[in-house]
């Protein structure tokens, strides 16, 4: 994992505590007494989430920190990939590959499906995938495409 600077470990922070809080929460996580994750109790590790917020959030370490691996893994795949002249060409890259697979070992404890986002369909490990990157008119998502579905979606009708 990439050792992040304190300004964008800050930014990670923001993207977790915006996008990454479940829609429901229980009546302890939102008087920021339980994590809005695993709904454990909130101690002296806990992490707050963006203070700002109008009611207190609260996230576990491990709840936190897995989330945290996630984007970090993530983001390094996705600079690596629009860095590379192997990628960029629809080639195999040893480390663009091996990227993909420590963030792929991050997806399981924050249940992030792991499906292309143009097709959808499941992406196998055998695959050529993309970490993708789009921004909507109410959120950013992060995530991934098959790039033979990339390739048709920027080929011209």
């Amino acid at each position: 994992m990439t050792v992040q600077i304190a300004e964008e470990l800050a930014r990670l922070h923001r993207l977790i505590s915006l996008y990454d809080v479940p829609l429901r929460l229980t009546s302890a996580a939102t008087a920021g007494e339980a994590c809005v994750w695993c709904g454990r109790a909130a101690d002296a590790t806990t992490v707050e989430l963006e203070p700002s917020a109008s009611l207190p959030r609260e996230g576990c370490m491990p709840c936190y920190l897995a989330r945290l691996t996630w984007y970090v893994t993530w983001y390094d795949w996705h600079d690596h990939f629009h860095g590379c002249a192997f990628c960029q060409q629809r080639h195999t890259c040893h480390v663009g590959h091996g990227r993909r697979i420590l963030h792929e070992q991050t997806v399981g404890p924050i249940d992030v499906r792991d499906e292309c986002a143009i097709c959808p369909a499941p992406l196998r490990p055998t695959e050529l995938v993309a970490p993708l990157l789009w921004e909507g008119t109410s959120r950013m998502h992060l995530g991934y495409a098959h790039l033979r579905c990339l390739a048709r979606k920027a080929a011209p009708q």
